[in-house]
């Protein structure tokens, strides 16, 4: 910072950055269940889930989450 700079950067607000490590967190959370289906699937324990049935389930609870929350 130099003499002629009238005030320092804003800092983030606090708000911010816990905007930041909430969508930071349900990133790395759904890529730890990818991950873990992938796994059982391939480790043979997930021969009687019926993938044509469990991703609308998984859109309509994402979809309820969002109403929720934002009803919040």
């Amino acid at each position: 910072m130099s003499q002629m700079d009238p005030l320092p950067p804003p800092m983030p607000s606090s708000q911010d950055r816990w905007q930041r490590r909430s969508g930071a967190f349900w990133g790395g959370g759904i890529l730890i269940l990818i991950g873990v289906y992938f796994l059982l699937a391939n480790l043979g324990l997930l021969n009687w889930l019926d993938w044509s049935i469990v991703w609308p389930v998984i859109l309509i609870a994402l979809g309820i989450y969002l109403v929720a929350r934002r009803l919040r």
